[in-house]
């Protein structure tokens, strides 16, 4: 990847970064609209948007957010307020952002639908609120009384003078002075192979104000045409000053992606000491001429002007780097590596039996070296869950206008972290759970909440939160709960329920993860398809997760996702049968325990059951299962395990319990998608392989013997 490539993709990803903090805050502003503050934020991340766009020849995007822009700027006066219309107006405006910028990255002829409908719409609302108020004039009259052609060094003393005498042709009325800048760019040789062009700053720099004067300094040495290299820059230095009202920040957006600190250097000489400039010399000019007597105001350039470089501004921002993720996810296998090598060693017979106290002083120390350089890789790949749950809001906005229904969504939680390579992947199971909790959740009927002595406006929680060695979220609604009557008669209806079989609770439910199922009675845009839910367990199991609902018909629904807290690496019960070890994820695992012979009982064609705490759960022979053999092991000499399945619990027979442990998964590549009791494998300390159990996939093999 050359060094232009480099670049854009730092401009895709920063665009990328600024679409999506945006989002969240266009809904606060929707349910806030007179918080200026947020109005503010949003205006700063167009405008960026807005400059970056052009900088890299992206013109639709910036066409748009051009307009997009002015919009925001009319909302960010004191005076000015949003109605619910046109807070609407900028979250679809927001939306064709979004689809403009991927027709651009993608490269794509033509323009997203609603484009230009969008677009009118923002122009008309720019007319209707533009007021007279904003006029520029006075603006425009200073500039045309500085503005001139400067082709030497200027100091400040000069600047001030200058602006001395225009102050003469000022009223004392005159409000709004805007900053004055002070830019310089040192320009390398090699500007222009770097894809920049300093004309392109110049106009992006006019977009936010006035260029008062501007100026050059080139190389002495520039050659001759015949021997002129158009890809060498042979300009020195450019100043400039710019009057704007837009912060300091804005004006270090337009040169963000310059590489070189040295090449921009930009000052803002204070609003206050232009204005007390203009105050102290308010007198007209014509009066000026009249009154020759006027004793000449007092020299102002010994007023000490208060200036701001960039880099005091940014004194204390936080000092980030970007890193692929698959430069990320090679460091971390490498930890992994690490952390093997250094269980092999820590467990190696020989080398514990070495009599030599300063030996083992150094393993240990590797192995506290070695915990916490896993601890903070890990905590590398660990973010916060907060942006994922933030674009929540916008999906139950957009649910809850489709469905008429007035619905609140809580975020709690959404702060704690977990694996990033996780949380691309749980956008869209969080997706279709809030749907149905919208669609099917929340009541209709608002009379029928209102009677239940519930508020009318539904609500559905959406928390995060660590347990143990896992990863809780919940999403909880306060509707009219899951009728498992009702889901079991259309189970038996289609054929995944039989007929004279007791299920429990949970295993109704559980019914509503199959393919195909659904109790909607009409197919609409939002579910009724009988899709959704099946891809939300299978998503979730991708995960190593697991999925479960509680409900109380009246009351609500809670469904909750329990997952590990990385991929890489699991909390694991190490079990020994027959002659292999083999690794239970304890996230499944309700307990292990000796048998009671008395509980036990077989049903022929069936196979073995236990009456465990008052349920009877069926028995699974894993050396059986895993053709390791095929003797029936005696249950007194062998330890049961305990799973927990959303489809109902089941017992594990093993030789013996080993111990707990975290281990590095590794993939077993093509191989396991034949062996479906098999999700992956680990390396021991002691060297040898141990087989990592998929307790889903015995759970299937368990559905199809009975």
């Amino acid at each position: 990847m050359d060094k232009h490539d480099r670049v854009m993709r730092i401009f895709l990803d920063e665009c990328k970064e600024i679409l999506s903090e945006t989002a969240p805050k266009l809904l606060h502003l929707e349910e806030n609209p007179n918080d200026k503050e947020v109005v503010n934020d949003i205006f700063r991340a167009i405008h960026t948007l807005k400059g970056n766009a052009n900088s890299f020849g992206f013109t639709k995007l910036g066409d748009f957010v051009h307009y997009f822009e002015d919009l925001l700027s009319v909302y960010r006066k004191e005076d000015a307020f949003l109605q619910e219309s046109e807070s609407d107006l900028f979250i679809r405006a927001f939306d064709i952002v979004e689809n403009v910028f991927a027709f651009e990255e993608q490269d794509l002829e033509g323009y997203p639908q609603n484009y230009d409908l969008i677009l009118n719409e923002i122009k008309e609302a720019l007319q209707l609120e533009a007021s007279p108020q904003t006029s520029n004039e006075d603006l425009e009259e200073l500039v045309e009384h500085i503005s001139y052609e400067h082709n030497e060094d200027i100091d400040t003393k000069e600047l001030v003078d200058m602006l001395e005498k225009s102050a003469f042709a000022y009223e004392q009325e005159m409000q709004n002075i805007p900053h004055l800048y002070n830019i310089k760019m040192h320009l390398d040789s090699d500007i222009y192979l770097r894809g920049y062009n300093h004309q392109i700053f110049f106009r992006l720099l006019k977009d936010l104000g006035n260029i008062v004067f501007s100026y050059y300094k080139i190389h002495e040495d520039v050659p001759v045409l015949e021997e002129f290299n158009t890809e060498v820059s042979f300009i020195k230095e450019i100043s400039l000053y710019l009057l704007s009202e837009a912060d300091i920040f804005d004006i270090e957006d337009i040169f963000e992606f310059i590489a070189q600190e040295h090449e921009v250097n930009i000052t803002r000489i204070s609003a206050e000491d232009i204005k007390n400039i203009l105050k102290k010399n308010a007198l007209p000019l014509a009066q000026d001429k009249a009154n020759k007597k006027t004793s000449t105001p007092p020299s102002l350039a010994d007023i000490e002007l208060k200036t701001t470089p960039v880099q005091d501004t940014n004194a204390k921002a936080k000092s980030t780097i970007r890193v692929e993720s698959a430069k990320l996810d090679e460091l971390f296998d490498s930890i992994g590596e690490l952390v093997i090598a250094q269980s092999f060693i820590s467990q190696n017979k020989e080398i514990n039996d070495i009599q030599n106290n300063e030996l083992h002083q150094y393993i240990d120390m590797l192995g506290k070296s070695t915990r916490l350089i896993q601890n903070k890789v890990m905590g590398l790949r660990m973010i916060p869950i907060k942006d994922t749950f933030l674009k929540m809001k916008r999906v139950v906005r957009d649910v809850s206008q489709k469905t008429s229904k007035d619905v609140d969504l809580i975020l709690s939680g959404e702060d704690t972290e977990i694996d990033k390579t996780m949380i691309d992947k749980l956008s869209e199971p969080l997706i279709h759970l809030l749907r149905n909790s919208v669609d099917h959740g929340i009541e209709s009927d608002v009379q029928q909440r209102i009677d239940a002595g519930k508020e009318e406006k539904g609500n559905i929680s959406l928390g995060a939160s660590h347990k143990g060695s896992s990863f809780l979220i919940e999403i909880r609604d306060d509707g009219g709960g899951i009728d498992t009557q009702k889901i079991l008669q259309k189970a038996l209806e289609k054929g995944i329920a039989r007929e004279g079989v007791e299920y429990s609770e949970d295993e109704i439910l559980s019914f509503l993860f199959v393919a195909g199922f659904s109790t909607a009675s009409a197919i609409t845009d939002i579910s009724g398809r009988g899709v959704g839910l099946d891809a939300v367990k299978q998503s979730i199991e991708d995960l190593k997760g697991k999925i479960t609902v509680e409900t109380e018909l009246g009351v609500g629904s809670v469904f909750r996702i329990i997952l590990p807290l990385t991929l890489a690496i699991i909390d694991g019960l190490t079990v020994r049968l027959e002659d292999e070890t083999l690794i239970v994820p304890t996230l499944s695992v309700v307990e292990s325990f000796s048998p009671d012979m008395a509980d036990i009982s077989h049903v022929k064609g069936q196979g073995d059951f236990i009456n465990y705490r008052g349920e009877v759960l069926p028995i699974v022979r894993l050396n059986r299962l895993l053709n390791l053999s095929s003797e029936k092991n005696p249950f007194e000499r062998s330890t049961l395990i305990c799973v927990d399945h959303e489809r109902g619990r089941y017992i594990l027979q093993v030789d013996e319990l080993l111990g707990r442990q975290q281990v590095v998964i590794k993939s077993l590549g093509l191989l396991s998608n034949n062996v479906k009791e098999i999700s992956g494998v680990a390396i021991l300390g002691t060297g040898s392989i141990a087989l990592i159990l998929n307790i889903e996939g015995i759970r299937d093999h368990l559905d199809e013997e009975l």
